[in-house]
């Protein structure tokens, strides 16, 4: 697990990845952002979803100055907008369009260019947790939460594009809404409490979970350590810790933590959540740092669980010289 939730350039660096392609006549590349078989760039874009396509000069990659853009066939694709060095599609119906752009290069010459592109609809929709790989998890009510999603076709190629979310909640408990994430995470808000179950608009695809209060906490999951080898006197290294409520674990628990060194002589323990609950990482996260050779204890509390009273585990992790 990365300090950042999983993705091509995870969460917070929506950057991402690109997959980039010189058009048909070698003028301009064409990128768009993707954690999804970056080095492939024909891709389909989702019926009823947007992607927005990169326009720069080939050999300098400087921003092309887009003063037109369109597609052969709308039934395909439609452009929505284009601005800068920036085509917007939107995905219209299955098959293959071709999408052509003129704009002034950096000389200032006007050239044009051409790619072909693709849309369908998806068949197949993948909706995982992100702090573990089974079906059971546990959310802490009136949150924000971001879920990683694949849409795909039957064969397993990826269909990409964001503002097309093909899910919805079955209870009404939580409603998904649009994210600065775009295609990569569904952002929900756990309404209530009781269970949540995203449901597929378009295959049998479900996920649920429980949706609880911070005080039902009553328990923290083994530390992940991120320690290549071994944390020496004078290391520092990140861990991380989430709660957990019964056998289910708690995914992006942002309830407050408190860890404490129980062997200060041989390590100390430091909070590294973000104090932004808006943030989009991850919580769980502290710092153990190597003092001198031997065990460090270090204790991990949720302060809300177990009623208020706080849930507590403690934990051991060698420091070697």
């Amino acid at each position: 697990m990365t300090r950042i939730l999983l993705g091509c350039g995870g969460l917070a660096a929506l950057t991402g990845c690109t997959s980039t392609l010189t058009g048909n006549e070698g003028n301009f590349q064409f990128h768009y952002v993707t954690d999804d078989a970056f080095t492939d760039f024909n891709k389909p874009i989702a019926v009823g979803a947007l992607l927005d396509v990169y326009v720069t000069e080939v050999g300098s990659s400087s921003p092309i100055d887009l003063s037109g853009a369109s597609v052969d066939d709308t039934a395909v694709l439609d452009v929505v907008d284009f601005a800068a060095n920036i085509v917007t599609l939107e995905g219209m119906g299955d098959g293959t369009a071709l999408v052509s752009v003129e704009g002034a290069v950096s000389g200032g010459e006007t050239l044009t260019d051409s790619v072909n592109m693709l849309s369908s609809v998806p068949e197949v929709l993948v909706l995982n947790h992100t702090c573990t790989t089974g079906a059971d998890a546990a959310w802490l009510v009136g949150q924000r939460l971001w879920l990683p999603w694949e849409m795909e076709m039957e064969n397993g190629q990826p269909v990409i594009g964001y503002g097309y979310y093909p899910a919805a909640f079955s209870d009404g408990t939580a409603a998904l809404s649009d994210s600065d994430s775009g295609a990569v995470y569904l952002a929900i808000d756990t309404a209530s409490v009781g269970t949540a179950e995203l449901v597929s608009a378009i295959d049998s695809t479900t996920l649920s979970a429980s949706v609880v209060e911070a005080s039902a906490i009553d328990g923290v999951a083994d530390p992940v350590a991120f320690v290549l080898e071994d944390i020496d006197v004078g290391d520092t290294n990140a861990f991380y810790a989430l709660p957990m409520v019964g056998e289910l674990t708690v995914c992006q628990a942002k309830t407050d933590k408190v860890v404490e060194s129980l062997t200060p002589s041989i390590c100390t323990v430091t909070d590294s959540d973000p104090d932004d609950t808006a943030s989009l990482e991850e919580w769980g996260w502290f710092d153990v740092t190597g003092v001198a050779e031997g065990t460090c204890e270090f204790s991990v509390t949720y302060t809300a669980g177990n009623g208020g009273q706080g849930a507590t585990e403690t934990f051991t992790y060698p420091i070697e010289p």
